[in-house]
């Protein structure tokens, strides 16, 4: 009696425990079905967004697009999904949750279930459990094909010429979610539902209708949410190239400089102002290139040890964690939070970047970008700097300094188009050490060298900055003055051979006597004048000098230009 009345009381409790038993396992089926069918969508959205991010960064830079491990990284930490790129080998080129240097050690991924499906079928999805992990996770993996031009050289005989060809790349996006979320995500709906499972099945079927509708709601929000931030993170490293690609297009500082401004206000939201400071090329000091936003109320030259960032080595902020430290060189504004950012290329510091915020989360929400902008803009400096010291090696003599003849010829057929068209004069000084050979055998060729670098120094000084001096061959200079008459001309040709003459030079403590110099003068005033015969013409004034004793300046057809005791002047 007592195990029959036992069994009857715990009757309605079995049976509760049946129905709701019944009731949780079918629910449990129908919501993980759910979930399940919104994790493979986000996942094949961010395959998506990834495959369209790549073909049109591949299709608008080239070669030259940014890495396969810098895009994975952007997206899966903007999605919080791993997203890893694959070759058409089974190489991982990128990989969200991988550094860049560890790529190399990643297995061969070509045998991956997902990743055999999308080569076989355009796309893949499979689940397994990671024994490193202790977890199951959720694989989705599709492909895209790219088409690229290649640009390659061939040569026949003497001539080259430059062919293209198009190559097509292949390459997997596989994306991936950890299904433990899945687990805690049911152990809430169990708990949901076993609360309110006694108000019956009614209740039950309109609670599953309002999760349904709950969970399309919160994949339609994280969707939009994740193309919001993908498109404003694809929109920052379309400037960030942009003003890559604008500044390495700049032949010059200022040029570079005019470039940042208008990117720098659409990069750095919040911030009210920003200056480049440049190192000179003695690295005692700072000048101010360049300005924009609000007044800059710094010092406009100041040394390295003034700046905190450089001292670093790496960026300083005035008020980072509650302390306020400025720089010596920044102006003692409270209300503005300052950050300087050290302008490197190549394991040199060229400058560094100030920019102001009113705001400090403005600030530190913009830091990545800013960096990322200071690496750009060193890159660019870099450049420019080496580009023009190859070009000055390129048009400069490498003992003195002066302008090499080729440069000459280039700026001669310059000036000539320029005096034809606005029927300017143009004067040219053909100039040669007297008895240079003698004096290189009497004091050895160092010291011709050395009274060669001082003439020209001396040439370089005594004329306009207008004029371009130059090492013609040898022992021999010229000197070309555009919009200069014959009689001024003559006048800068007497005052530079009595000049030099005056000079009295020294060697190693050795007096190197009386140094002069012989000069023909020329000025084109005849249209028809070509560059060589113009050159001829001082040329052959030049050996009219040297004919009538040296030491003094003729002009092209006529008479010595000379100070009144030339004549007595020793002749060397």
């Amino acid at each position: 009696m007592k195990l029959r009345k036992s069994a009857l009381l715990a009757m309605p409790a079995v049976l509760m425990t049946i129905v709701l038993l019944g009731s949780l396992s079918l629910l449990t089926f129908h919501f993980k079905a759910i979930l399940l069918d919104n994790y493979q969508a986000k996942l094949k959205q961010v395959a998506k967004i990834t495959a369209r991010i790549l073909r049109d960064d591949v299709e608008l830079h080239g070669d030259q697009h940014f890495g396969f491990d810098l895009l994975a990284s952007e997206v899966g930490n903007s999605a919080n999904i791993r997203v890893t790129i694959i070759d058409d080998k089974g190489v991982v080129l990128g990989d969200s949750q991988i550094p860049g240097h560890e790529l190399d050690q990643m297995s061969n991924h070509a045998n991956r279930p997902e990743v055999k499906d999308a080569w076989a079928k355009g796309s893949g999805l499979s689940k397994r459990f990671s024994n490193t992990l202790g977890y199951e996770l959720l694989y989705y993996a599709t492909t895209i094909k790219e088409t690229k031009s290649k640009h390659h050289h061939t040569s026949h005989g003497q001539g080259h010429a430059e062919k293209s060809a198009e190559t097509e790349e292949s390459y997997a996006i596989r994306t991936a979610l950890p299904l433990n979320i899945l687990s805690q995500q049911m152990l809430w709906i169990w708990l949901w539902v076993a609360a309110i499972s006694i108000l019956g099945v009614f209740v039950v079927f309109m609670i599953s209708r309002f999760f349904n509708r709950m969970l399309d709601k919160q994949a339609r929000t994280e969707r939009a949410a994740l193309e919001g931030e993908v498109k404003e993170r694809t929109h920052e490293l379309s400037l960030m190239q942009r003003l890559g690609s604008l500044m390495s297009a700049c032949t010059t500082v200022d040029s570079a400089a005019n470039v940042v401004h208008p990117i720098a206000n659409h990069l750095l939201p919040g911030c009210c102002g920003g200056a480049i400071t440049l190192i000179k090329s003695s690295r005692n000091r700072l000048d101010l290139l360049t300005q924009w936003g609000e007044q800059w109320k710094g010092s406009e030259r100041f040394e390295p040890s003034d700046c905190w960032s450089l001292l670093k080595g790496h960026t300083h902020y005035s008020d980072e964690d509650g302390l306020e430290i400025r720089c010596r060189h920044s102006a003692n504004e409270n209300d503005i939070c300052q950050v300087c950012i050290p302008l490197v290329a190549q394991g040199e510091t060229l400058g560094v970047l100030h920019l102001n915020y009113r705001e400090q989360q403005s600030l530190e929400n913009n830091t990545a970008k800013a960096e990322s902008m200071a690496e750009q803009i060193g890159l660019a400096l870099a450049n420019m700097r080496l580009r023009e010291d190859l070009r000055q090696q390129a048009i400069r003599d490498p003992l003195t300094g002066l302008f090499n003849r080729r440069h000459m010829m280039e700026f001669l057929e310059q000036r000539i188009y320029s005096a034809e068209n606005q029927h300017e004069p143009l004067s040219i000084m053909m100039i040669d050490l007297d008895h240079f050979k003698r004096f290189n055998d009497t004091f050895g060729h160092d010291a011709g060298d050395y009274v060669l670098k001082q003439v020209s120094m001396e040439l370089k000084q005594g004329t306009r900055e207008t004029d371009l001096v130059c090492r013609y061959g040898g022992e021999e200079l010229c000197i070309v003055c555009p919009d200069t008459s014959l009689e001024k001309a003559a006048e800068l040709g007497h005052m530079l051979v009595d000049r030099i003459a005056s000079q009295g030079m020294q060697f190693n403590g050795q007096s190197l006597g009386n140094v002069t110099i012989s000069m023909g003068i020329t000025t084109r005033t005849n249209p028809e004048i070509g560059l060589d015969a113009l050159l001829k013409e001082a040329d052959t004034a030049l050996y009219d000098a040297k004919e009538q004793g040296r030491n003094r300046a003729i002009l092209s057809g006529s008479v010595p230009v000379q100070a009144q005791d030339s004549n007595q002047k020793t002749d060397n």
